[in-house]
């Protein structure tokens, strides 16, 4: 029995059937499925995809809502350029494909936001086209199975991947074989504590045969993170807080951020010269992101007189703050202070 054959019967006995964007192979839920996965777990992604699926049910919703929106949707689930990018492209299907999801690879690959594999995979559960996938968990399947110890991200050996990840395409069934591909290393060819005695590719893997599983695929050793700081000020009036759209920062950008001292110093010194305030209290906080680790503090005054509208920010009612586009440390942070 060849490989996609053992995958294939091995998902439709054991693997995942009953995901929520599984139910009509709906060429957006796939979409959105797809983008949310990149970077988070299965289990995560469930309520913010139904979340986001009944607050915006079609591609035409998602083009004409505002970006507010669409980042509420989003908070939480962090690497927001993918929101960014899902918003641009509706736009683009809207205007360009009458609102429908393009069916040709070329197409497909030009929406901002979309790689060869994510390409590949809603193609695959979309429209039943024929094309490989190669993220992460697919690479380590393969690399194990053929016995590849090079770095894992070697240009050579994403190209050496995609090779066979082509030869091995079935004839037929590909929606099976490709969530077959992503069930088997989401839940038996994991990174660490591989169940290979439940594995349908345990009779030909090279690494199990060679006692190499956990040496497969090969990692450079990681270079601890780098740090970045940054100072807020949380200014606010009576239950009212000042916030910035960020257009500045990479971190978080486009979404409503407290305002800075260090890029911001005429903020600062305009709620400073208003008068009268007192400072309630201060404290730090760290957030992990996958490239650097963010150590910010924070100074909170309470102002006694409201200042009138500034041009770099707007005043939101703390109620308000679950209706915006808020990272999700930020709205923690304020959700404790405003209590």
């Amino acid at each position: 029995m060849n490989f996609s054959k053992r995958v294939i019967e091995w998902q439709m006995k054991h693997g995942r059937h009953h995901l929520p964007w599984q139910k009509n192979n709906n060429p957006y839920h796939v979409w959105l499925s797809e983008i949310m996965l990149q970077q988070t777990q299965v289990t995560t992604v469930i309520n913010y995809f139904e979340r986001f699926i009944e607050a915006l049910p079609t591609i035409k919703d998602l083009a004409e809502a505002n970006e507010d929106k669409v980042f509420k949707l989003w908070a939480g689930l962090g690497y927001y350029a993918r929101a960014r990018n899902m918003h641009a492209s509706a736009k683009i299907i809207q205007e360009n494909f009458n609102g429908i999801f393009p069916n040709t690879f070329e197409d497909v690959l030009n929406l901002p936001g979309i790689g060869r594999s994510t390409a590949g995979a809603i193609l695959a559960f979309s429209y039943n086209q024929h094309y490989p996938i190669l993220d992460g968990n697919v690479k380590r399947v393969l690399m194990r199975f053929h016995g590849l110890k090079m770095p894992k991200d070697d240009p050579q050996t994403i190209k050496d991947l995609w090779q066979i990840a082509e030869q091995l395409l079935p004839a037929s069934k590909i929606r099976n074989y490709t969530q077959g591909l992503m069930d088997l290393g989401a839940t038996i060819c994991k990174p660490k504590k591989a169940n290979c005695k439940t594995c349908p590719l345990k009779k030909n893997c090279k690494a199990l045969a060679l006692n190499l599983v956990n040496e497969i695929p090969s990692i450079k050793k990681r270079q601890s993170l780098p740090i970045k700081t940054k100072q807020f000020l949380i200014a606010t009036y009576k239950g009212e807080i000042f916030l910035i759209k960020n257009y500045q920062d990479k971190i978080w950008q486009g979404l409503w951020i407290l305002p800075e001292f260090q890029e911001l110093q005429n903020t600062i010194l305009y709620f400073f010269q208003q008068g009268l305030f007192k400072e309630l209290n201060s404290g730090s906080r760290k957030t992990v992101f996958t490239h650097f680790i963010l150590h910010f503090t924070y100074t909170h005054i309470e102002l006694l007189k409201k200042p009138k509208k500034h041009y770099l920010g707007l005043w939101f009612d703390k109620h308000e703050l679950q209706d915006i586009g808020l990272p999700a440390p930020l709205k923690k942070l304020l959700s404790q202070i405003l209590r």
